[in-house]
């Protein structure tokens, strides 16, 4: 019986040597696994978010360069370069490219003066809510340039612009509206829209703000508020408009106490034109 008992013993410890001896590659490759191995990126492919991002910032970098070669603000001027740069950003789908792109085949920089090119590269950074880009656009149907004028389509464009908070469409949809070009006139909605123009420095709006509260337009008259608003748009914006309705107001004492020899200090040689014609604006 001891004997039987031995040779079951021997037999299970040699099982059990040959089950650790089965299982201990198994064991060490884990070990291995865990502190060895690392995965391949030899054919890694970026996610599309991440390609699409690092095509966004090269864009607007292309469109960086392109600016300052075209303006030659920071290093030498080359506008013909600056359009090449432009071009690759645009082309991309960069807005500001294109807006910027549609300025210099506007204006003939380094390029052939292309106005209708200029109005279709408008229109592309414009279905990118490029907001200069959609204000040009109305600006472009507004006059008829490199369009069909259609000044109902021109106050569409002003409109977006002035949703996204662009000064030049505030005004330029304020100017409509007093005027009634694409839009029923409408003198309240114009002085609304010029104030908040004005609000963010547009130097035209601050004078025609002016104008409405001096005249009674679209507001209760209120010559001194008109005054104001001419002596902040000469003073932050040294606007030649601003200037001569300062000088005007002190000569005619509009708004403030009369005052010709400061009308005079403004306006120079030119406040005698006031009191020979009477006038009242520029």
């Amino acid at each position: 019986n001891r004997l039987l008992i031995h040779e079951q013993q021997l037999a299970a410890d040699s099982q059990a040597r040959q089950n650790t001896a089965k299982f201990r590659p198994h064991i060490r490759h884990h070990h291995h696994q865990a502190h060895m191995s690392f995965p391949s990126n030899g054919n890694w492919v970026p996610p599309a978010v991440y390609a699409e991002a690092f095509a966004k910032e090269l864009g607007r970098v292309h469109c960086q360069v392109g600016k300052v070669r075209v303006k030659g603000s920071t290093i030498t001027k080359d506008e013909e370069e600056g359009v090449a740069w432009l071009r690759s950003a645009a082309v991309g789908g960069d807005a500001g490219a294109q807006f910027e792109l549609g300025r210099c085949n506007d204006e003939g920089r380094g390029v052939e003066r292309d106005v209708f090119a200029a109005v279709k590269w408008y229109e592309a950074a414009a279905h990118r809510a490029h907001p200069q880009a959609i204000c040009t656009l109305g600006f472009c149907y507004a006059k008829g340039h490199g369009v069909a004028q259609n000044e109902t389509a021109a106050a569409k464009l002003f409109l977006r612009a002035a949703q996204l908070k662009l000064p030049e469409g505030q005004y330029n949809l304020a100017v409509c509206h007093a005027k009634g070009r694409g839009v029923d006139q409408d003198l309240t909605r114009a002085v609304e829209l010029y104030r908040k123009a004005a609000g963010q420095g547009h130097a035209d709006a601050m004078c025609n703000l002016a104008h409405c509260m001096e005249r009674g337009q679209g507001v209760p008259p209120d010559p001194e508020g008109a005054f104001l608003w001419f002596q902040e748009a000469y003073e932050k914006t040294k606007s030649e408009t601003a200037r001569y309705h300062v000088g005007r107001c002190y000569f005619k004492g509009v708004g403030t106490v009369k005052d010709e020899s400061k009308a005079a200090a403004i306006l120079g040689d030119r406040v005698w034109e006031l009191g020979r014609s009477g006038a009242s604006e520029r």
